[in-house]
């Protein structure tokens, strides 16, 4: 009788399944690959690595399992889609959806911070040179540097925010190697700030200059400064030997302008066609920091990207900064007259 009473009046809670509609298990490779940019063992693969950094036990409800927070967050990474139709689909809050980005997304930060590094040895910087000297023989450069907008909406302190084109933005300022793999980052800077800026206040910069990569170098194009570490095109171009560097400079530092176009391609949460971020821009920043990991992880798997390239054709800028031209323009002119000539 008593457990009658219990029953009619609600007095016993039972627990509460969540269903699962996002079981990577039971998804074909080729929707896994459209939809979530991965395919089954690297989603399976982060379930392990980063599933102990978003698992929160629960004793009211069964918790929504690894794989399809995971899932989520790779949803809206790809498509940039809005919160409540990615929970839609999954079957989940959007409370829970926002819970479930921001765990998945400081996971992935973590992990970014620990594994996109410029190169740590001689030994690494060495094939990192050949690689790109590969591209078209242009000597001992480690990286290919630029900047790059992420829309965002307008935040508080919106003005700073407002890039050239009169939009809101984040200005990343990335390096990429030979592969289109990123080994540097700085996600900090508004849409306002030029890019050369970005450089000069950079920690990168500073390595450089105190020689931590010997007598390597970056190619950037004419927005930065001409350094002995950075080298940028000859603006006016006179002889054979400018023209023979200039093509060099622009062969192998496109790797870079490559790179975006893949990386906002796979994950269009960082394009303008996927709408513009809609949080404050330390999370936007988080945001393109961990697909930019997830981006490193498809080059270094070599995993196809069946999606038409998007076309971001940055203008170049310039300020008062200049760098040291001086010992700039001799590192350059030795490359034209030693390699080039």
């Amino acid at each position: 009788m008593a457990l009658l009473w219990a029953l009619e009046h609600d007095r016993l809670r039972r627990e509460r399944v969540f269903r699962d509609r996002l079981n990577p298990l039971e998804v074909s490779d080729d929707l896994l690959l459209h939809y979530y940019r991965l395919p089954r063992h690297e989603i399976l693969q982060l379930c392990e690595e980063i599933g102990p950094h978003i698992h929160r036990p629960t004793s009211r409800t069964r918790a929504i399992p690894i794989h399809t927070q995971i899932l989520v967050a790779l949803r809206f990474y790809a498509s940039g889609t809005f919160q409540n139709v990615v929970g839609d689909v999954a079957g989940i809050s959007q409370s829970s959806i926002s819970r479930i980005l921001n765990d998945v997304t400081e996971a992935l930060l973590n992990k970014a911070k620990r594994e996109i590094n410029m190169p740590q040895n001689l030994q690494e910087l060495m094939l990192i040179k050949q690689d790109f000297y590969g591209l078209s023989g242009f000597p001992s450069v480690i990286g290919a540097i630029d900047c790059t907008h992420i829309p965002i909406k307008a935040p508080a302190n919106a003005v700073v925010y407002l890039n050239r084109k009169r939009k809101y933005s984040l200005n990343v300022q990335v390096v990429a190697d030979s592969k289109m793999r990123i080994i540097s980052f700085c996600a900090s800077f508004p849409g306002s700030v030029h890019d050369s800026y970005i450089w000069r206040q950079s920690v990168l910069r500073q390595q450089f200059v105190e020689g931590q990569y010997g007598d390597s170098l970056l190619l950037g194009d004419s927005g930065y400064p001409l350094e002995p570490f950075l080298m940028t095109p000859v603006s006016q171009p006179t002889t054979d030997a400018h023209r023979a560097y200039n093509r060099s400079h622009s062969r192998t530092r496109v790797v870079v302008e490559q790179t975006f176009g893949v990386l906002k391609s796979r994950f269009r949460c960082l394009h303008g066609s996927g709408g513009s971020l809609q949080y404050d821009p330390v999370k936007c920043a988080k945001i393109a920091i961990a697909c930019m990991l997830l981006h490193n992880i498809c080059i270094i798997r070599r995993i196809q990207l069946n999606e038409p390239l998007v076309q971001e054709i940055e203008n170049m800028e310039n300020d008062a900064y200049r760098g040291n031209e001086v010992t700039g323009q001799a590192r350059r002119r030795g490359l034209i007259d030693n390699v080039f000539s």
